[in-house]
């Protein structure tokens, strides 16, 4: 299967949303879609993220985002959306959008790329590919799981 990813562009706000919502990397409809229409605005900030999409066929199959949190220092990125569609799944296809994430924070200058996951498959996912658990947030906002803190230094 020939794919290839792109930055996202306003005309794929609802195809990402079902991603999003549909494999649980969201809950919250409205807010997903807020998030995504402020992340058009160019550069990546604490409040709009820069976005890429993964697509096979012409159909969006998953998504990716990066942003700097405004307590970090500079060189820190964080990850916001990644999701593939689960029929795509464990076929390499979130190893390769990771990939692209970190060729873009290589060029941003960043030494580490952290994440926020909530299900032990993105940690397992995210362990493999070389992350590793810096800690963990129990009852996050409510939830009955924890959300663990991951991370991975990013080597030139």
């Amino acid at each position: 299967m020939e794919t290839n990813i792109r930055l996202f562009k306003k005309g794929d706000i609802k195809a990402c949303v079902d991603i999003i919502l549909k494999t649980g990397a969201g809950s919250n409809k409205k807010e997903v879609q807020k998030l995504l229409g402020l992340s058009l605005k160019s550069g990546i900030s604490f409040i709009n993220p820069d976005y890429y999409v993964l697509n096979s066929d012409k159909k969006i199959i998953g998504i990716s985002g990066l942003y700097y949190d405004y307590e970090d220092p500079k060189d820190i990125l964080w990850m916001d959306y990644f999701a593939v569609l689960p029929e795509f799944q464990n076929q390499g296809l979130g190893t390769k959008m990771l990939k692209n994430l970190e060729a873009i924070c290589l060029k941003k200058g960043a030494r580490m790329l952290c994440v926020f996951a909530e299900t032990q498959q993105a940690i397992n996912f995210y362990q493999k590919n070389g992350f590793e658990i810096c800690g963990r947030i129990n009852n996050y906002y409510g939830q009955d799981r924890p959300r663990v803190w991951l991370s991975k230094l990013i080597k030139k």
